[in-house]
């Protein structure tokens, strides 16, 4: 059997398109059979407690189960509920998938607060409609030699994310400790899957990214939660669970938005030297993205920073959230035997991302990183005020904390009530936020939720009133 919860989470943005709500619940349905995602002979949850999840009626709960069996896809019998009919898949196309990931398989919502994707910044986009301007003819005719297979990414490339780690970061890295990705997404998955065995636990902050969620969950590991930010508890898992890995981001915290204090961070160093057999992982994807003022004190050091030898300790990043998530350009910094584990598995998995983008982007790298990052904070406070504003307007018996960076707000509604039920609601004013529960490994329902303000400002504050009237 599956949940009413677990299945409002696979179904995404279900309500989206055009037609009845029954049919289009029954399509969806019929869909994650299809693919494998519902699993041959799952039982469905009772029609009363899914439209509760849903925040639908009954009927149309009811509507849509006749649907399927009408369809010959599922059967019903006195006392044993309805059951989905045997589809032709395979054992490995069921996996307990995220609904984030589903969402975005799934039609686009008029607004969208869930994806924190950011547009192109004016200088990539400059670069990429004209690349006589950041490398001449001669130079990316050289990137076209070779099969073009670079597992471990271009040369170029990996020197400029070390020499950005090093002056920027304060992290002295060099070329052979850095392997390019595609995505931090795709850092994250080889990471889990190189260093983590299935069954083995993996200590996360909870909530967190829910894209690290569901990697884990598809890597067969064991999460393991503690609070961000709460040391002790951080501690205790280490020492009572022996995880294979421990995933954290202290810097504009995944979806709270908060830093963590230099004191904290030499108590992770400490922690990672009492334990080498674990992987402390520092995601910086959204360390970039301050929404505090240009003169204000500069934030603490990433881990990597205050032990750059520390085997154990390793540094992942992403231009999406700075430069345009379109480049799907992310990096690994690690000692070289880490690097060489993950440059065998994304060979197995990609043979290398492509070298002709990598060129281009180091080049821009190079040359105007700093004002890229000026560019992206600048985008990211204006639309932060424009939410804020908002929600202090419209919502304003809403608990949430100002972030101090990144681009989610972690709000949560008045009372225990849990988000997911208002989240499918919301879906169907054309308004898409993420139920705090997707970003969860815990069983709670969490009354949160993670809202990006990526929009630009006059979205953000339609979509927020939109929100209001929920």
């Amino acid at each position: 059997m599956i949940s009413a919860h677990e299945l409002a989470d696979l179904l995404g943005r279900w309500p989206t398109a055009d037609g009845a709500l029954y049919r289009l619940l029954a399509a969806r349905i019929g869909r994650l059979a299809d693919t494998g995602e519902l699993p041959p002979g799952v039982r469905l949850p009772p029609e009363r407690v899914l439209a509760a999840s849903l925040s639908v009626s009954r009927n149309t709960v009811a509507l849509a189960y006749q649907v399927l069996r009408d369809e010959g896809m599922a059967a019903s019998r006195q006392g044993s509920g309805t059951r989905l009919v045997p589809h032709r898949t395979t054992p490995a196309a069921v996996h307990r998938a995220n609904g984030f990931f589903t969402g975005m398989l799934s039609g686009t919502p008029a607004y969208d607060l869930a994806v924190a994707a950011v547009d192109c910044a004016p200088q990539v986009a400059d670069a990429l409609a004209d690349p006589d301007t950041v490398t001449d003819r001669s130079e990316r005719m050289r990137l076209t030699l070779g099969t073009g297979y670079l597992p471990y990414g271009l040369p170029e490339l990996r020197s400029a994310i070390a020499w950005m780690l090093t002056t920027v970061h304060g992290i002295p890295t060099t070329q052979d400790q850095v392997l390019v990705t595609t995505g931090a997404q795709q850092a994250l998955d080889l990471l889990l899957r190189c260093e983590v065995a299935p069954g083995q636990p993996v200590v996360t902050e909870d909530p967190t990214y829910p894209g690290f969620i569901d990697a884990l969950y598809r890597c067969g590991a064991r999460p393991v939660g503690v609070p961000p930010g709460d040391m002790a508890r951080l501690s205790d898992a280490v020492a009572t669970h022996r995880p294979a890995l421990a995933f954290l981001v202290p810097t504009h915290q995944n979806p709270t938005g908060l830093v963590l204090p230099a004191a904290e961070r030499h108590e992770i160093v400490a922690l990672a030297e009492r334990h080498p057999g674990v992987t402390f992982v520092d995601d910086m994807t959204v360390a970039e993205i301050s929404l505090a003022g240009p003169y204000t004190e500069p934030q603490p050091p990433p881990l990597a920073a205050l032990a750059s030898r520390l085997p154990n300790v390793v540094t992942v990043g992403s231009l999406s959230k700075t430069y345009w998530g379109g480049l799907r350009t992310g990096w690994v910094r690690a000692p070289a035997g880490i690097i060489d584990r993950l440059a065998a598995a994304k060979a197995a998995g990609d043979l290398g991302s492509p070298p002709h983008a990598q060129g281009l982007i180091a080049n821009v790298m190079l040359s105007s990183h700093e004002e890229i990052l000026a560019y992206r904070a600048d985008w990211a406070r204006q639309r932060y005020a424009a939410a804020a504003a908002a929600l202090a307007s419209a919502l304003p018996d809403w608990e949430w904390t100002p972030p101090c960076g990144g681009l989610t707000i972690w709000a949560r509604r008045p009372g225990h009530a849990d988000s997911s039920g208002f989240a499918q609601a919301a879906l169907r004013r054309g308004v898409a936020v993420v139920p705090g529960r997707l970003t969860s490994v815990s069983t709670d329902r969490s009354p949160w939720m993670r809202l990006a303000f990526a929009l630009p400002p006059d979205d953000l504050t339609t979509a927020i009133k939109t929100l209001a009237t929920v």
